[in-house]
């Protein structure tokens, strides 16, 4: 189930697998920026209310951002790990540095 939201995810939002990877990254971030203000236009002419245009925009927008703020946090958290197992694996236990300000005060 997680495999399918991710792929659905990418498949809209990932500039890397979306129709859109052919241009450059100037057009790309234009061109979604028009179809996210268009959706949210037609949710709000679904719920047959332009005056809640703003209020369905700001909805999607913390929706949207959220998910995306926790998927680029967990890749960092990911990457992050493997950088530490990259750094940890080319040096010897020996040469760790441990500063104990207890024993050395």
């Amino acid at each position: 189930m997680q495999k399918f939201i991710v792929n659905c995810w990418d498949a809209v939002m990932n500039s890397a697998h979306n129709p859109l990877r052919n241009l450059d990254l100037a057009s790309q971030h234009y061109f979604m920026q028009v179809l996210g203000w268009m959706w949210s236009m037609v949710f709000s002419l679904t719920f047959f209310s332009i005056f809640h245009f703003g209020l369905t925009w700001m909805a999607h927008l913390l929706v949207f951002g959220g998910i995306a703020m926790t998927v680029a946090l967990f890749k960092e958290a990911e990457a992050d790990t493997a950088r530490q197992a990259i750094i940890s694996n080319d040096f010897s236990h020996a040469s760790n540095c441990i500063w104990k300000l207890d024993s050395e005060a």
